[in-house]
């Protein structure tokens, strides 16, 4: 494990632990401590995320759950919007329009996490063509494995661009290779 593995590993605990306390405390001064530690943990993730985020498949699956969670945020904050100020049209506009976007992004994240982890893998076993990265800003790694496009971490990039015989389970909704195996060269 990797240290972008394990800081993103241990972000959802984190965010759960400092939500806790947060709801929890009602010391002021104890109560902005931990606030400031929450922010400044957030940060750093970040700014850790922006820097490993495509070496590291929890950064990936945080990603899709953090998205996740947005989506429930906005469909909460729409429909209590609605709710406090429903005599007025131009915040019921806003409201509606956050809880559409709220379900779409839901069910958008809910649909590929739950098709990797709850779905059979696909399998692929063949040779590698084509290791290429995608994109300007944020770069994905991609390639070729028995005639279908995969995504790739950057560790498995680099092994990858030797263009191998392997075998590996793909997520049946990310297309996010999960587990790779190394046949032949």
């Amino acid at each position: 494990m990797t240290f972008a593995d394990f800081v993103a590993a241990c972000f959802w605990p984190l965010a759960v632990l400092f939500a806790v306390l947060l709801n929890k405390v009602r010391d002021p001064v104890l109560s902005r401590s931990i606030g400031l530690a929450a922010v400044l943990c957030g940060l750093s993730y970040l700014i850790l995320w922006v820097t490993y985020g495509r070496s590291s498949m929890f950064a990936i699956i945080d990603w899709y759950l953090f998205l996740l969670v947005l989506g429930f945020e906005l469909i909460w904050w729409g429909l209590r919007q609605w709710h406090l100020f429903s005599s007025i049209p131009k915040t019921k506009l806003k409201a509606g329009a956050a809880v559409i976007g709220g379900i779409a992004l839901a069910f958008s994240m809910g649909t590929i996490l739950v098709q990797d982890f709850f779905l059979r893998p696909v399998v692929l076993e063949g040779k590698v063509h084509s290791v290429r990265g995608t994109g300007r800003r944020h770069t994905d790694y991609v390639a070729n494995i028995a005639g279908r496009t995969v995504k790739v971490t950057a560790p498995v990039y680099e092994r990858l661009k030797f263009l191998p015989v392997v075998r590996v389970e793909v997520g049946r909704g990310s297309d996010y290779v999960y587990q790779i195996e190394y046949l032949a060269n």
